[in-house]
């Protein structure tokens, strides 16, 4: 696999170094467009009609026009932890242990990039977020924290794991709720054999165990529902139907576990299995 690696943070630090009245146009040099293979795919899900004058703003990036001084010393408190190769390192030593070549999956190129964010979009998300659905492309945005920067590496190994699954079971129209949580739920699972399920964002742990049981009947009775606009509150909340926020995370979690636990097979392994089969041999519903 040949790695593409944007170095956005260096990228961001040049644009917020530059004098103010250039920075407009360095946004659209320096960010804008080398993130365009990301936000492109981004707005090629959604639903027509968004506002697309700033795509690397929609997806979050931290904007051209805000105060300098916190964005210079945010990424220079990304650089002092070595964010940037650890992340990288993270993809690398991923693709050693998923060895896709060897389950017949090819992924011959990917597109990286650690990217910082506009804290007031990821503020409701512990400061960052990821996006690997696309195979090829994997980005992770950040307003860094101390909760958030030790966890950078995990979540760009969730990251490129989505990388590897969905391209040996793809999404499509047909993608159900039960392919979705378990999407999630491999991935999460794979980070926490890397770098230990300590270092897993909160959103696997966003249930009790009582929380779980009410829950259960609910995901039983969706496993097959499909439709993105509907499966996706099954994974990040919707309270109308009574399910939490993240909700399918901890689902899937707990699910890929049980599979695991139950077949005696390794993450890795699991990875290259139908979601059907982790489902019904996790016994989980």
């Amino acid at each position: 696999m040949i790695m593409n690696g944007i170095d956005m943070l260096r990228n961001q630090r040049l644009l917020l170094e530059a004098a103010p009245e250039r920075r407009q146009d360095l946004y659209g040099e320096l960010v804008v467009e080398p993130l365009r293979p990301f936000w492109e795919s981004m707005l090629a899900k959604m639903p027509p009609g968004q506002n697309t004058t700033d795509p690397a703003g929609l997806m979050g990036v931290f904007p051209p026009d805000s105060d300098d001084n916190e964005g210079l010393e945010a990424i220079a408190r990304l650089e002092r932890a070595g964010s940037w190769q650890a992340c990288l390192n993270a993809i690398e030593q991923a693709e050693r242990l998923l060895r896709p070549a060897d389950y017949g999956v090819s992924l011959d190129r990917l597109q990286y990039s650690l990217v910082l964010a506009n804290p007031e979009k990821v503020k409701h998300l512990h400061g960052f977020t990821g996006f690997g659905g696309t195979p090829g492309q994997a980005i992770v945005l950040v307003w860094p924290s101390d909760y958030n920067v030790p966890r950078l590496p995990a979540m760009t190994a969730h990251e490129f794991h989505h990388n590897i699954r969905l391209s040996c079971e793809p999404w499509s129209a047909d993608t159900t709720v039960g392919q979705y949580i378990v999407v999630e739920g491999l991935a999460e699972a794979f980070a926490a054999e890397m770098y230990g399920a300590d270092k897993l964002g909160p959103w696997v742990r966003s249930l009790d165990d009582g929380q779980h049981e009410q829950v259960k009947p609910v995901y039983r009775e969706a496993l097959s529902t499909t439709g993105f606009p509907v499966i996706s509150g099954y994974m990040f909340g919707n309270p109308q139907a009574g399910i939490p926020a993240y909700a399918g995370y901890s689902v899937g979690y707990r699910v890929v576990n049980e599979y695991l636990r139950r077949s005696g097979k390794s993450v890795v392994e699991a990875t290259y299995r139908p979601w059907r089969e982790i489902i019904d041999e996790s016994r989980y519903f």
